[in-house]
């Protein structure tokens, strides 16, 4: 009888899994942040090497999860971006009903094909977040 060989799971492959694992098991926005009817959350990416992957935009509801980490869009990198600490100080100022922020932050992750030289991703991330407060609440 033949074994099947199997292929250790790599780094990229652990962060994902448990980025996922970490989405599926996160509360809801209406759990969380009961103050938030709405949170539009904007992603655009430039790269300083190449052609810049497509934008993203994500719709989150009070149902949705609440979960704020995005990964690079490249595939074979494995940094991520994470906007929780922004969701959050936006949904603790107040007033007025609609509120939004806006920064930048680079990729700390690494693609596989400069693991040998350390070179970083060269992925700068453009975020907006909008947020939209919830009726009768502060």
């Amino acid at each position: 009888m033949k074994l099947s060989s199997r292929k250790p799971v790599t780094l990229g492959e652990q962060r994902r899994n448990q980025r996922q694992y970490d989405r599926d098991h996160a509360p809801t926005l209406r759990t969380t942040f009961p103050q938030i009817a709405t949170l539009q959350i904007e992603l655009i990416f430039s790269d300083r090497t190449s052609m810049a992957p497509s934008s993203q935009s994500h719709a989150m509801f009070p149902p949705a999860r609440a979960f704020f980490r995005f990964a690079c869009p490249c595939f074979d990198c494995d940094g991520e971006f994470d906007l929780s600490s922004n969701v959050t100080t936006l949904a603790a100022g107040v007033k007025p009903a609609s509120r939004t922020a806006a920064s930048q932050l680079s990729c700390q992750g690494m693609r596989s094909r400069d693991r040998l030289t350390g070179a970083r991703c060269p992925i700068t991330l453009n975020w907006r977040i909008v947020m939209t407060r919830a009726e009768g609440t502060a």
